[in-house]
């Protein structure tokens, strides 16, 4: 039995508590429990900015609470995950990002399950090697497009009425034009292998541990190009991924992580922003993207491979990539080289597919979903 199922025995004693709890119509929880970030955050934010804790008690909880109870604002108390537990007994409101207490909401209770992304990829009951039980432990989760509610469906094995057609709290943030691009090209890996999740995707077999680029001349190299053409490659590896390798002393490519974003008030959609072109490869990060219309390069060398060890959840990916497929080095250099000359042979493919994944998608996720709960204020 694996730690979920363990979970599961530990909490059954607490089902029939939450179904007898009184439970309280101006408490929120919100839950993240590999970082308080995505659309939990984003959702947080758009709560606190406009005012929703002054009538509301939120309560977050995320496996690194301590750093954010400090700065916590009126009405709003970070939390470890053991408090959050309590607090969703008492709660009429939970929203999730990462993890979950496997528990089915109560009656007057609702859970919505925020996810982090369009999947590409396989996730819960599709993807292979993973056990899933089956059991639909929230109200509602949400998708970005009739396509994607269909996909989301089949993933956690629910009917459509589970479904929220709302957008995603992270992408309102793309939808305002508050910044200028720079001579940016970002590169967001999905992550191949995590120790601390115990998962291993088809990963990275090289001294660099970034797909494509399988030496540390080559880094220089792509380096040194970049440096030519006068702009700079920010890299932001998956929270997950194991990125220990890789050549120092780098002067146009960086390397960037979550919290080093924080200490500078920004996140991943920032980045987006400013950036002219993304480099990706089965990450959710792409259909998101695709709302800015810029080109997108994807890294597929190893597609098969990891069609194999996690699986995906459409049964062609590629037709759901509009942009370059990067398979060598040297495709790769080329890309760039494309972006910053503006040669761009993707953009009817971008419109086709951001019309299929992004139709519900309009910069109003985090209000059509308070509207669903019932907040007002």
């Amino acid at each position: 039995m694996g730690k979920k199922g363990i979970l599961r025995l530990l909490l059954a004693p607490l089902v029939p508590w939450n179904k007898l709890l009184p439970k309280n119509k101006r408490l929120i929880l919100i839950y993240s429990n590999l970082g308080f970030r995505d659309n939990a955050r984003a959702f947080y934010d758009y709560l606190t900015e406009n005012g929703y804790n002054s009538k509301y008690k939120i309560v977050c909880s995320s496996n690194d609470y301590k750093h954010w109870k400090k700065t916590a604002p009126e009405n709003v108390k970070f939390v470890s995950g053991k408090r959050a537990l309590f607090t969703f007994l008492r709660c009429s409101c939970m929203l999730y990002s990462f993890g979950k207490f496997p528990i089915k909401p109560a009656k007057g209770q609702t859970v919505i399950n925020l996810w982090h992304g369009m999947p590409l990829k396989a996730i819960a009951s599709l993807e292979k090697g993973v056990r899933f039980d089956g059991r639909c432990y929230f109200s509602y989760t949400i998708a970005t497009s009739p396509f994607f509610s269909e996909v989301m469906q089949r993933c956690f094995e629910v009917g459509e009425d589970k479904v929220l057609l709302t957008g995603q709290p992270r992408c309102d943030k793309l939808f305002l034009r508050d910044v200028h691009c720079k001579k940016l090209i970002l590169w967001l890996p999905t992550y191949r292998s995590s120790h601390s999740l115990g998962s291993y995707n088809a990963e990275v077999e090289n001294s660099t541990g970034f797909p494509l680029i399988d030496t540390e001349e080559q880094l220089y190299e792509l380096d040194d190009l970049l440096g030519e053409l006068g702009y700079k490659l920010l890299i932001k590896p998956h929270p997950m991924q194991d990125i220990t390798k890789g050549a120092k002393s780098l002067t146009n490519i960086m390397l960037t992580t979550e919290r080093a974003l924080e200490r500078q008030n920004m996140d991943i959609y920032d980045l987006m922003k400013r950036s002219q072109a993304l480099i990706t490869d089965y990450s959710s990060a792409c259909f998101d993207y695709l709302l800015l219309n810029r080109q997108i390069g994807f890294t597929v060398s190893d597609i098969d491979r990891y069609s194999d060890e996690r699986g995906f959840a459409v049964d062609e990916p590629e037709e759901l990539m509009p942009g370059e497929k990067l398979r060598s080095f040297n495709e790769l250099k080329s890309f760039i080289i494309n972006v910053i000359r503006k040669n761009d042979s993707w953009k009817g493919e971008r419109r086709r597919v951001n019309a299929l994944v992004n139709s519900h998608q309009k910069g109003d996720a985090c209000k059509q979903i308070i509207d669903i709960i019932g907040l007002s204020l």
